[in-house]
């Protein structure tokens, strides 16, 4: 496992907004104008951002150049688009907490939801690890009102989230939506009595939630080292332990949006079931949570592919905690 040197690392810094002004605005916007005008209004705010933040261009374009080096069916290295469709998916988080998607605008994919959804039907819970690579916030948001087409009245979920790094957006997220925050967890906040939570919520048939491709500001001198597009990168040896330990069914889950620039309100959802196994001795927990990180990449690899510009790590993904580049000798 890798070591942390100290300096400032792209998982402790904070969000680019400074306020909360920008997504009280955005709410306003989407309650008072047309759609056609928030779309060119988001439009120009990703033009703005893509011009005067430094970082935002040159880690998209980092991105895609190693996409583009990996894969044979990416060509074009457009860095704005990708930007673009950040600012659409921002917008979007905002729309689907205040306005919710219609269940029938998601559109699941012949994959294992329907072992998922039978799972739950039956009071047993799972464990679901998503990523920034599109935006589960959709789903997220009809869970919480009981609309994902489950059978039962309510399904309770847990949600790990960094919510220092986004303190902003999840302070204006709360207050136009009394919900956000509910079933949050910080992942910097973690004690004793969060296990018993997450076991209570698999307990009751739910769901606990956790980002596989995060490193958590506090933890991140232990990371698990993978090859994602021909490069090793660091990944959360956190998310994939504490999975282990829940010991539930685990499921990949990713959602895109139907369309990089536009607000369609519609959204392509891929649910896989992981074939690694998870739960056991203390012994081989770290080769267990080595596999599941492993097979967690190579769908990750396969959906990045598929939609490139979907692509929400705004930092040198590749870059190791202590900057070095040593491998954990997984």
């Amino acid at each position: 496992m890798k070591k942390n040197k100290g300096g400032k690392e792209w998982f402790g810094e904070k969000e680019a907004s400074t306020s909360t002004r920008p997504y009280r605005l955005t709410f306003w916007c989407l309650k008072h104008l047309p759609r056609w005008l928030v779309n060119f209004i988001t439009y120009c705010a990703a033009l703005y951002f893509f011009i005067f933040d430094k970082r935002c261009r040159r880690e998209s374009l980092r991105y895609q150049r190693v996409l583009r080096g990996y894969s044979s069916t990416f060509k074009k290295v457009k860095p704005l688009r990708q930007v673009a469709a950040f600012a659409v998916t921002l917008v979007e988080k905002i729309d689907c907490w205040t306005n919710p998607v219609p269940f029938e605008n998601i559109h699941f994919n012949d994959d294992d939801v329907s072992l998922l959804i039978e799972q739950l039907n039956k009071g047993q819970g799972a464990f679901l690890i998503v990523s920034h690579l599109g935006d589960f916030e959709i789903l997220r948001s009809l869970a919480n009102k009981s609309q994902i087409g489950v059978k039962r009245d309510s399904i309770p979920m847990v949600v790990f989230s960094d919510m220092d790094v986004s303190s902003n957006f999840t302070q204006a997220m709360n207050k136009m939506s009394a919900g956000y925050t509910l079933n949050m967890i910080n992942v910097n906040d973690i004690t004793p009595a969060t296990m018993e939570t997450i076991l209570d919520t698999i307990k009751s048939g739910g769901l606990v939630v956790c980002s596989g491709d995060r490193l958590s500001k506090d933890k991140s001198e232990r990371v698990l080292t993978h090859d994602f597009l021909g490069k090793s990168a660091p990944f959360s040896y956190g998310a994939y332990v504490l999975a282990d330990l829940v010991a539930a069914p685990v499921y990949f889950v990713w959602g895109f949006r139907k369309g990089n620039l536009v607000l369609k309100r519609e959204c392509e959802m891929y649910v896989v079931k992981a074939k690694s196994q998870v739960g056991g001795g203390r012994k081989d927990r770290d080769k267990r949570a080595d596999d599941l990180c492993a097979e967690y990449v190579r769908h990750l690899e396969f959906f990045a592919q598929k939609y490139p510009y979907q692509w929400y790590n705004f930092f040198d993904f590749w870059m190791f905690p202590n900057q070095d580049g040593e491998k954990n000798g997984n």
